[in-house]
């Protein structure tokens, strides 16, 4: 897909909300053309590079809440809780499994331990392919 066209088809997917994910060669422009979208609609942007994080990086950490009596995870505060933009979730595929399996709960519920997505954000994940090497 030409530049110019995958633009097009990217702002009218983060437009509905439709969770993408961005597959090609390392360098390629995807988190550039993800951030100037953001940049156009003028809505934050929050690029995550998956490959670095450990599963209580996006999961959360647990703990003990004593007037419940139950397990809950306290989320990341660098998810967004307010407002609109795009949750870039880039290397995806060269995650740590356990990293991709709450990635994908994020990707297809919205929401990972006790952390749900505001309305306002749209989620796209990208990642490179096999044969290139990059992951």
């Amino acid at each position: 897909m030409r530049t110019k066209d995958t633009i097009e088809t990217m702002r009218s997917l983060i437009e509905s909300k439709i969770p993408t994910f961005l597959w090609g060669a390392p360098g390629i422009g995807k988190s550039s053309i993800i951030k100037q979208i953001a940049r156009e609609n003028g809505i934050e942007c929050i690029d995550l590079r998956l490959s670095l994080m450990d599963p209580t990086d996006l999961k959360g950490i647990p703990f003990y809440e004593r007037d419940t009596h139950s397990a809950l995870w306290a989320p990341p505060s660098f998810l967004p809780r307010e407002g609109r933009g795009i949750l870039f979730l880039d290397e995806l595929n060269s995650a740590a499994p356990a990293v991709q399996a709450s990635a994908y709960q994020l990707i297809l519920d919205r929401k990972v331990g006790e952390y749900t997505l505001p309305d306002g954000w749209a989620i796209v994940a990208a990642g490179n392919r096999e044969g290139d090497r990059g992951v």
